[in-house]
This record gives structure tokens, C-alpha cells and sequence, in this order.
């Protein structure tokens, strides 16, 4: 049956709206079961994610999420708005529904001249809407090259953060990493985001790394296959605690059974200088790891300028 879009209205859900968005999203994104359940039961906001739903009548069709960040580009902190949550009714897909409201979506974007980014399986289908695909490549070290010791720190492996830890490691992100391109400026709503999503997900740990119960960094880890992803490693960059870091991710490497390390981290992350001095051979990741492409789309009338050359943390996904 044809749809037509102009008698269909786009519009903010709330209240039972809200929940019937939650559990339609739920279906088309299983993996993400967890959050949207978490959501229905406790009332949490979803930081700044705000979503768009289509609607003909009372009947819900698909879906467009947008949420602003800050991130640190060329020395300052710039917004840009992330695009999540593209979602269609099955019984409605190829009838231009989230064209449609991807079209809504990225005239609000526009209206706050900012750069739109997004994580996707399909690039094929934003690139018709201007957006620009920016390849990710990360280096790899061998974990038997990693074996310069922890230094004597103690470190602390969690796979659930409670407030004292989330709040020593949002210091140590904001007051001790450096603030490459790419860095998220992390509010304390983001950080709230960030504890809901970690605890929720069972394939990340983070690693502590303390000295007489200070917390002085620390990393945040996965298994991927035949590797050990690091798509944090948070410190001061000239700390020897920095150092000790790295060793303790070549020993959990050990501990289940991999002997490669992927550097998920700023091209400028200073983990690669550290590693090189202790004479470690850095080398391009293998293939094998199956990873959405990032997609950027620059302010209307702009070049992608430093866009087009950006590295999005995994830790920060959306």
C-alpha cells in the first residue's frame, strides 16, 4: 500500500508515544534491547538524545534521533550532532520513511549550523544525503613485545561502575588527558550516559590504575575476536602511570588468551610513543574486526575541513 508522507506528521513522542518508540526500537535494534528496557522501567533521559517519530494518524512508522556533544577540534570545543536511532516499521520499510526523517532531521542540524555524524552499517544510504565516510585505522602491537611490567601500581579490573569510580575517572579525563581532536566533552549528564551504557554492556572492563588507593588513570578494555580492543587509555601523558597502564592491558590480553592489542585512540595518542620507546613494533591493525563506518556531513556550504580526518572513540558511540 502507498504511503503518502505528506499527510504523515513528524513529531517528539512522549509519555505512552514515548514507550511504544522504545519497544518498536527495541525490535529493530535487538542488540540494544538492554538500554531501551532500562529506559521503559526506570524513566532515565538518554543525555541529550532527542528522537523525531513519523506518524500517519496514531499509527507510528519510523524514527530519527538527534543528540548534540561537544568534542574538541583544532585546540577548541565545537557541537556537532550525532544522528542515532534510524528506524522504520518493518511493514514500512522502501517507502521513503526514514529518508523522510532524515531530511527533518538534518534541517534541525542545519538550523544550529553544526557538523552531523553518525555510526552505520549502511553508508551507502547517507552518502545521497552528504554525508562523507572517514575511514578508521587504528595501529596494533603484539603482546609479547608488552613486557615492561606495571611499574609496582596496584590496578583494579570493574566491569560496573559505581559514583566514586565514575567520578575519579571524569576528573582524570577532564583535568589529565590531553584533549586531542575527537575528545568528547564529557558533562556529568554524559558521564551518567556513559555509566548506563558501560554497566548494561557485558563485553567492556576498565582497568584502574591506583597507588595507595589513588586512582592516577585508567583504560577501558574488550575482547574482539582474536584481539583486545583499548579504546581508552586515560592518564597524564608523561606519567609513568601511563606506562603501567599499557602493562596491565598486556596482561589481561595474557589472561584470556590474545596476542594482539588494537589501539582504538587518537592518531596523536601518546600510548604510541610509549609503546615505541619500550620497543614495541606498532603495525596496522589486521583485517578481521567488524566495526560500523563513521560518517561525517560539514555545516551547510562548508568544506569537511579537520572533519574528514577525524577519529570517533568507541567509547563514545551512539
Amino acid at each position: 500500500m502507498k504511503l503518502d508522507l505528506a499527510e504523515c506528521e513528524i513529531r517528539t513522542p512522549g509519555g505512552d508515544d514515548l514507550l511504544a518508540l522504545y519497544r518498536m526500537l527495541m525490535d529493530v535494534f535487538p542488540v540494544d534491547r538492554p538500554v531501551f528496557t532500562e529506559m521503559i522501567e526506570t524513566g532515565k533521559r538518554f543525555y541529550t538524545w532527542t528522537p523525531y517519530a513519523l506518524y500517519q494518524g496514531a499509527e507510528l512508522l519510523g524514527s530519527v534521533s538527534l543528540m548534540p556533544v561537544g568534542i574538541w577540534l583544532g585546540g577548541q570545543a565545537v557541537e556537532v550532532v550525532g544522528i542515532a536511532s534510524v528506524a522504520t516499521r518493518k511493514e514500512h520499510r522502501r517507502k521513503g520513511v526514514a529518508r523522510h526523517l532524515m531530511r527533518h532531521g538534518l534541517g534541525i542540524v542545519d538550523e544550529r549550523s553544526a557538523p552531523a555524524v553518525l555510526l552505520t552499517d549502511l553508508p551507502a544510504v547517507y552518502e545521497g544525503l552528504g554525508f562523507k565516510a572517514v575511514k578508521q585505522t587504528y595501529p596494533a602491537a603484539c603482546v609479547p613485545e608488552m613486557d615492561f611490567g606495571t611499574g609496582g601500581f596496584d590496578c583494579e579490573l570493574v566491569d560496573c561502575l559505581d559514583q566514586g569510580r565514575l567520578e575519579r575517572m571524569a576528573s582524570i579525563y577532564a583535568d589529565e588527558y590531553p584533549n586531542y581532536d575527537g575528545k568528547v566533552v564529557r558533562d556529568r549528564d554524559y558521564w551518567r550516559l556513559y555509566q548506563m551504557l558501560f554497566d548494561l554492556y557485558p563485553k567492556s572492563r576498565i582497568l584502574l590504575c591506583t597507588s595507595h588507593e589513588r586512582t592516577l588513570g585508567y583504560a577501558r578494555i574488550e575482547v574482539e575476536g582474536d584481539r583486545l580492543l583499548l579504546s581508552e587509555l586515560c592518564a597524564r601523558a608523561d606519567a609513568v602511570e601511563a606506562t603501567a597502564l599499557l602493562g596491565f592491558v598486556a596482561d589481561c590480553a595474557r589472561q584470556v588468551g590474545v596476542g594482539l592489542v588494537t589501539l582504538a585512540l587518537s592518531p596523536d595518542h601518546f600510548a604510541s610513543e610509549t609503546l615505541q620507546r619500550h620497543g614495541v613494533l606498532l603495525q596496522p591493525e589486521p583485517a578481521g574486526a567488524h566495526r560500523e563506518t563513521f560518517m561525517v556531513r560539514p555545516r551547510p556550504g562548508e568544506p569537511p575541513g579537520p572533519l574528514e580526518r577525524l577519529h570517533w572513540s568507541l567509547a563514545d558511540k551512539f
